[in-house]
């Protein structure tokens, strides 16, 4: 008995200390989960505005094997909800919009809850708008339209709860938010966006896209599951799909919190939380000191992480397009090793 007794604790601290390794460098560490067959995408790590390591691992389409490059584009999932978040806050700088108002103000066409659901609520995921009904569409093979969202959000006759007095995460928060700066700015999304961030931050190779499955946009990396089938979902003129390179998404991060495209009081505003998340995912604040920024991003076989430590002044981004659940454990290692060996 005593004999198994120290088998079983020889085998845990084995299982423990190889849980632990100690890597001596971020490219030995990413090799790693590579061989694994764990890392199909473009990892980018930046700090001091000096790219500390950048690489591409894997295929952009699992049909033609085309190697994935630095310049491939990704979608990001929710990570693309910061720029409706941003561009809002970009009016409400300029004094075009305040955070009070409501939806109906700006958006006539939509039943009486509009007029109970504020600017604010809409950023904090507060608005008690129920989720869209992703799993519905999906089931029954339909192609995703903006007036199919448009009229299904137009046909909610009763909201989850009163708004301001609980949090539920709804695409259709982003959605009314992209309607208001079209309203307000009167400009198409797209080319507000273009104009005020893209260009602002020289993001210089990102776009929006046309439909899913991608068929005639640049360099698209496509996203599939671990049987290498591309992913089915159909989406047609979607306001809000995006397509991102890594070093674009370095750019952004760089514009934003220099406060070239929103003031530090402005980000503050837009990064409070009633839930799990803000329009800019997570960032956490000591008093007036931003700590970390975090998003991480999911939209089908798509799953991406953003991290920024101002104090390191470290970037680091993970654009997957082969689905492993592991982006934000891997930022955590960077992370990790970054801060041991320096």
């Amino acid at each position: 008995m005593k004999h198994k007794i120290i088998q079983l604790l020889i085998l845990v601290l084995t299982l423990t200390f190889s849980a632990c390794k100690n890597y001596k460098s971020v490219e030995a560490y990413v090799d790693e989960i590579n061989q694994k067959g764990e890392l199909n995408g473009n990892v980018l790590v930046v700090k001091n505005n000096e790219v500390l390591y950048e690489n591409s691992f894997g295929i952009a389409h699992p049909k033609t094997k085309e190697p994935l490059t630095a310049s491939h584009r990704f979608a990001i999932g929710s990570i693309s909800k910061e720029f409706p978040g941003v561009a809002a806050m970009q009016l409400y700088e300029s004094g075009k919009l305040k955070l009070e108002d409501k939806v109906s103000k700006y958006l006539k066409n939509l039943p009486s809850w509009a007029s109970t659901i504020s600017i604010q609520q809409l950023f904090k995921y507060t608005s008690g708008l129920p989720r869209v009904a992703w799993e519905r569409y999906g089931e029954n093979e339909m192609t995703v339209t903006h007036d199919l969202l448009l009229n299904d959000l137009k046909n909610i006759e009763q909201l989850a709860f009163e708004p301001g007095t609980d949090y539920l995460y709804s695409n259709y928060n982003p959605i009314l938010l992209i309607h208001i700066i079209e309203e307000i700015s009167g400009q198409s999304f797209e080319d507000y966006v273009t104009q005020n961030i893209f260009k602002p931050a020289k993001m210089k190779s990102s776009y929006f896209g046309k439909a899913t499955p991608w068929k005639n946009e640049t360099l698209p990396a496509h996203p599939f599951n671990k049987d290498n089938n591309l992913d089915a979902f159909k989406m047609d003129g979607i306001k809000f799909l995006m397509l991102f390179t890594a070093q674009d998404i370095y750019q952004y991060l760089q514009h934003l919190h220099s406060y070239q495209l929103l003031s530090k009081e402005s980000i503050k505003l837009l990064s409070e939380r009633e839930g799990s998340q803000s329009p800019l995912g997570v960032l956490e604040w000591d008093d007036s000191k931003l700590e970390v920024h975090h998003h991480h991003g999911e939209q089908g076989s798509y799953e991406s992480v953003i991290r920024y430590f101002p104090e390191e002044e470290l970037y680091i981004i993970i654009l997957k397009n082969q689905k492993f659940f592991n982006v934000m454990d891997m930022a955590d290692e960077i992370h990790d090793i970054i801060i041991t060996n320096k």
